[in-house]
């Protein structure tokens, strides 16, 4: 990123981020009780960059693939609950927007418990919790609480113990590549949500909900527990996860990056629970799990793509913006007219790129602005304010369907597509004003 003239103007060059980095570490003696010591420093210099850091990335990949891959396949096993069940659209929603929500609600919780147990312990906890909460589902598929019990409870704190240690565990293994790091651990679980989606369509088809819930519990089990063994910090690092850094909210960045991923984040889950319903109304059954298999993997694409271009083209913010533009735009000015295949597969494809690069981008972007070595103090405050989204954003989007005329078919998804695409551009204007403050210049990398 460009670096300013004026003294007052905070920047994000590389030079000011280590600079940044270093008086963070020193304020933060106060608030985390870490120190500086030479010796440490350079033994954690020998370890950044390497292939033991690529060996936690491929770990925290697997993780998330299995994770992330059950989080985006509830819309295929919602569609299917709908017709063999009694319950409503918007009630299976919630069933699965409360399994996402744990991603963010416990955040704090888990930042304190990666501090007392460390990254492998809180992942091995969280990979056990989402093979069993799977696993009982299977066996309480015609009854609504034991789903929310297994389910969303379950499940879900199993999966935000899992997260947590995937997305931050290998920003503290690399000082050049943080961004394609993040970028393949969280493309890692898009590829998953891909797969996976396909996967439970032709489980659903041929054994049922309930072997496909019992199918993903022991994938789970069989998967994230062995990558959960792999996923921990430098051992220089052992002893450097810092406190959750609440002072972060007197400061005008941080308030504004909160409330900006606050409201960005309501429509991400959006398009995965509404494609495989809305894309039968164009088309097939059969088209429509393609159609969602496309999302997925734009998203992986995005992830990773977005990634490289934080670190070696755009910055983070820049891209960050970016990721927004494309879910918002995309979902304004062309899901509402997505009457054809063609149409809705432009649009599958550009909301893909844009809400899959928001995810991995956060933690890099967190890092860029408070110091790497903040990211475990900064992102489980920064996560816990995304609750709200994760919950109440889908369903709110099922309510306005609910509301809206179903002999209409595609027009009748028009209202829920304008509210995703409204809330991301309102979170945008936030990261606007935050890329404002580093640099007015266009072409500035930030």
């Amino acid at each position: 990123m460009d670096h300013e003239k004026q003294t007052h103007e905070p920047t994000m060059t590389t030079e000011t981020n280590q600079q940044v980095l270093d008086s963070d570490s020193e304020r933060d003696q106060q608030h985390t009780g870490l120190s500086k010591q030479p010796s440490i420093c350079e033994k954690e210099d020998q370890d950044l960059d390497g292939w033991r850091g690529w060996l936690v990335v491929t770990a925290a990949a697997c993780s998330l693939f299995i994770y992330l891959g059950e989080i985006y396949s509830w819309g295929v096993l919602q569609s299917e609950l709908v017709k063999t069940t009694t319950f409503s659209m918007t009630t299976l929603t919630f069933v699965g927007s409360l399994a996402t929500s744990f991603m963010v609600s416990l955040s704090i919780l888990v930042g304190m418990t990666i501090r007392r147990f460390g990254y492998q312990k809180t992942a091995f906890a969280g990979a056990v919790l989402m093979g069993l909460g799977e696993f009982l589902a299977s066996w309480v598929t015609d009854n609504l609480a034991g789903l929310f019990i297994c389910h969303s409870v379950l499940f879900g704190v199993g999966g935000g113990l899992t997260i947590m240690p995937c997305s931050t565990a290998p920003l503290r293994w690399f000082r050049k590549h943080r961004g394609l790091a993040t970028g393949i651990v969280f493309g890692g679980g898009s590829l998953g949500a891909a797969t996976m989606s396909v996967a439970a369509n032709l489980l659903v088809t041929s054994v049922g909900v309930a072997w496909t819930l019992r199918i993903f519990g022991l994938l789970a089990w069989a998967v994230c527990v062995p990558a959960a063994c792999l996923i921990r910090q430098p051992e220089s690092a052992a002893a450097a996860v810092p406190q959750l850094q609440w002072y972060r909210f007197r400061e005008r960045q941080f308030i504004l990056l909160f409330i900006g991923s606050a409201l960005g984040c309501f429509p991400l889950f959006i398009p995965s629970y509404f494609i495989p319903i809305y894309a039968r109304t164009v088309s097939t059954q059969r088209v429509a799990v393609i159609i969602l298999a496309m999302w997925n993997i734009a998203s992986t694409i995005g992830r990773v793509l977005a990634g490289f271009l934080a670190d070696a083209m755009l910055g983070p913010l820049n891209s960050l913006i970016l990721s927004l533009l494309l879910a918002g735009i995309s979902a304004l000015a062309i899901w509402p007219f997505a009457s054809s295949v063609a149409v809705l597969s432009v649009f599958v494809v550009l909301n893909g790129l844009g809400c899959g690069a928001f995810f991995s981008l956060i933690p890099a972007t967190v890092g860029s602005m408070f110091g790497a070595k903040n990211t475990m103090g900064v992102l489980p405050v920064l996560w816990a304010g995304w609750f709200f989204g994760y919950f109440f954003g889908s369903p709110i989007a099922a309510g306005i369907y609910s509301l809206s005329d179903k002999e209409a078919d595609t027009a009748a998804y028009r209202p829920a597509a304008y509210y995703a695409g409204g809330m991301s551009l309102v979170g945008l204007a936030f990261i606007v004003v935050i890329r404002c403050l580093y640099s007015c210049k266009i072409l500035a990398r930030v």
